[in-house]
């Protein structure tokens, strides 16, 4: 049997075991609260990521929606620019020939070569709205149709016009006045507003015989995003430096729309002209009128040939109200007079103006008429209206500027004459 010492040893050491055992569980409690409490902060940390989550997913569902709304709305809005020189691209004779007529069928024709030019090259669809810009000099071109005797006056030309903007809502021929810059100005800045307009898909250019429409191309033909999106029309054939850039964008040709040729422009001859310290005797209009015809057309060629048969430029003022707009001075001839004018092929220039600056001109020269004659002429002329409008600043413009009818009370729905051109203050 143990003694009594050694059960007291033993006992001892138990107790130490028992003491070290609470300790280490004691531990392991302190141990457990530490990992709850953490446990317990990463429980509500991650409650809140996952708000968070939650409101950021919300708010990426909105953004992705408001966005697919954008593109949905961009593309119900896109469309593609068509911008032309239309002192360079011509439209076909047949087309100018039929006056309103064809200027209707002109925009159905552009506008189905447009959309299947589009639907080729670019893949885009047949249906994408287009928005077309033609700027030219339209009193120059006139005068050069007249000369090359595609038309007869510029009567024909004005209806083209008419009906060519009466075609379509978005097809706009506008006259951007007489001077080259003019048009150039427009053109340049609507290309550079639609490269830069996210909602145009494509921009069609029409100027291929024009060197100077290269430095409007150069910046976007070369690694710019839209590059690829440019396509050119040829109508003549491409202009030297215009040449270098046709490889690196796309290339459309519209033969039934637009000539591939160049019109001759009108040649003036200026031996023909008077100095202007040289006067000839205006013989009265009965006289002149009393000349039969054969006899005036004789001397058509006689004028042209003799320096001392033509008459010294008149110049008429440029009348204008407050507001800067052209006014027609008031004229009154006799009607019976205006009846006889009316049958007889005078050269307007000749005879209102003082020089004729034509080759070969196939109207009456003869010698000058006399001051009711040309007040008679200038009266007819101003039947037709000036393109330019209230805008016209030529001194040598013979054309109406205001509805001569006071009365008019069509205000320029049946009118030839704009509607501005009604009523205009001569104050």
């Amino acid at each position: 049997m143990a003694s009594l010492e050694i059960l007291e040893e033993q006992f001892g050491r138990l107790k130490e075991v028992e003491g070290r055992k609470d300790q280490l569980i004691e531990e392991l409690f302190s141990r457990v609260k530490e990992i709850d409490l953490a446990l317990t902060a990463k429980k509500l940390h991650l409650e809140r990521e996952q708000e968070c989550a939650k409101l950021y997913q919300s708010m990426l569902h909105d953004a992705q929606l408001k966005l697919r709304n954008v593109e949905e709305s961009i593309d119900s809005n896109s469309f593609v620019s068509v911008l032309i020189d239309g002192d360079g691209m011509l439209f076909c004779d047949d087309l100018v020939k039929s006056a309103q007529q064809g200027g209707i069928e002109a925009v159905s024709r552009l506008r189905s070569r447009v959309c299947e030019s589009v639907s080729r090259d670019l893949e885009l669809s047949s249906h994408i709205q287009l928005r077309v810009r033609i700027y030219a000099n339209l009193k120059g071109l006139a005068s050069m149709y007249c000369y090359n005797k595609i038309l007869d006056s510029a009567d024909d030309l004005y209806m083209f016009v008419c009906g060519f903007n009466k075609g379509h809502p978005m097809f706009d021929l506008v006259d951007a006045g007489d001077g080259k810059e003019c048009a150039d100005a427009k053109l340049k800045a609507w290309f550079d507003r639609d490269m830069a307009d996210v909602q145009c898909r494509a921009v069609i250019f029409g100027g291929s015989a024009d060197d100077s429409h290269s430095r409007l191309l150069q910046p976007y033909v070369q690694g710019h995003p839209k590059s690829n999106q440019i396509i050119l029309i040829e109508g003549p054939p491409f202009a030297k430096e215009l040449a270098e850039l046709k490889n690196k964008v796309h290339i459309a040709c519209f033969p039934d729309v637009f000539r591939n040729t160049k019109i001759l422009p009108r040649r003036i001859s200026f031996s023909t002209v008077l100095p202007p310290n040289l006067t000839t005797n205006a013989p009265s209009y009965a006289a002149t009128i009393g000349r039969p015809a054969d006899a005036d057309a004789g001397r058509t060629e006689e004028g042209h040939g003799s320096v001392a048969t033509l008459p010294a430029r008149r110049d008429y003022l440029i009348l204008q109200n407050s507001k800067g707009q052209r006014l027609d001075a008031l004229i009154s001839p006799p009607q019976s007079l205006v009846n006889t004018m009316r049958t007889t092929k005078y050269c307007n220039m000749f005879h209102v103006l003082g020089e004729c600056n034509y080759i070969n001109c196939i109207h009456l020269h003869g010698k000058r008429l006399d001051e009711a004659g040309i007040e008679a002429r200038r009266f007819l002329l101003r039947q037709t209206p000036c393109l330019s409008g209230l805008k016209c600043k030529d001194a040598k413009c013979l054309l109406g500027h205001q509805c001569p009818n006071k009365l008019c009370a069509k205000m320029g729905r049946v009118c030839r004459f704009a509607k501005e051109m009604h009523n205009v203050d001569r104050a």
